[in-house]
């Protein structure tokens, strides 16, 4: 969908960090074409871009066509102010902004990231020289998440680091791969083959351009799909056909596909749940134990979680 002479409205907020995906869920329910998430940061001033995210509110941006009636943004609001959140939202505030702009605003913002001990995500438009050892991931995400801003992105890069030093060549089942991060860095970490999909019919094209990027096309299949759904590749729902399996999207996500997601890993195989945050931690680790996991570690950044646990 494009807008009236390549103009949008951009609807931007500051919301409390535990309301954030919720307030981006919304607004892309309300047909925003993009969302970027800008934390509060301490930069550095040293000439290395360094920074130090802070636990203030972040600006949640919203893009959406040019014709955004009155009606429309009063609908948003009441939407918004319907959702559980943590903090009251304050007012939205809206301006007309050319699409050029949105699409290339954010990059001033992601730079060269160092996860683990091992990984570099690298954002394509950036050059950086590998140090000896390091596992460098080359990542364009367009409109897709995953960046490996995230703390739930970063968690679970370290995590994939972390566990693939005890898998054997696994085959990777990456739920809701997005930008395919997850799956990537598997695959340069030694993984022999990965499955990433996602329900945004959009962003298979992302993970397989990101794939090329890093010279792994060969041994990943992307592709819009859901462990609630059939495979496109199958006629049903795969079973105990993973050895590692990433899943990054929400609670809720979580929750109602972890038996999904168990029932998907092999004996010994390992999950990576995130994409919830720590009052939420103890729902999930019971889901997981319900559902025949056993969990192995409960990593942490800021309020976020991520649940390792073996089959």
């Amino acid at each position: 969908m494009t807008a009236p002479d390549d103009r949008w409205v951009e609807a931007t907020v500051r919301v409390a960090p535990a309301d954030i995906d919720a307030v981006a869920d919304a607004m892309r329910d309300a047909g925003a074409e993009g969302v970027a998430i800008e934390p509060a940061l301490l930069i550095s001033d040293s000439a290395d871009f360094a920074y130090e995210e802070l636990g203030a509110p972040a600006l949640v941006r919203a893009t959406f066509p040019l014709a955004l009636t009155r009606a429309a943004r009063r609908a948003l609001r009441r939407h918004l102010d319907a959702l559980a959140l943590s903090a009251p939202l304050p007012r939205l505030r809206y301006a007309e902004v050319g699409a050029h702009l949105w699409a290339s605003e954010w990059q001033r913002f992601y730079h060269v990231q160092h996860i683990g001990k091992r990984l570099v995500v690298r954002p394509s438009w950036e050059a950086y020289t590998p140090q000896p050892g390091e596992v460098v991931v080359e990542l364009d995400p367009g409109t897709a998440f995953g960046t490996g801003q995230h703390e739930t992105t970063r968690l679970c890069l370290a995590a994939v680091e972390r566990v693939m030093a005890e898998l054997d060549a696994p085959d990777v089942l990456d739920v809701g791969a997005g930008s395919g991060i997850l799956s990537i860095a598997a695959l340069k970490l030694g993984a022999r083959s990965a499955r990433a999909i996602d329900v945004d019919a959009d962003t298979p094209a992302i993970a397989r351009e990101n794939a090329r990027l890093n010279g792994v096309a060969a041994s990943i299949a992307c592709a819009t799909g859901s462990l609630e759904g059939a495979w496109p590749w199958h006629r049903a729902p795969a079973r105990a056909s993973a050895d590692l399996l990433l899943c990054n999207i929400s609670s809720t996500v979580v929750l109602a596909l972890m038996r999904a997601c168990a029932a998907a890993l092999r004996s010994g195989g390992i999950a990576i749940l995130s994409g919830f945050i720590a009052r939420d931690a103890d729902e999930v680790r019971d889901a997981a134990i319900a559902a025949g996991l056993r969990p192995l570690a409960l990593d942490a950044e800021g309020e976020w979680r991520c649940l390792v646990a073996l089959r």
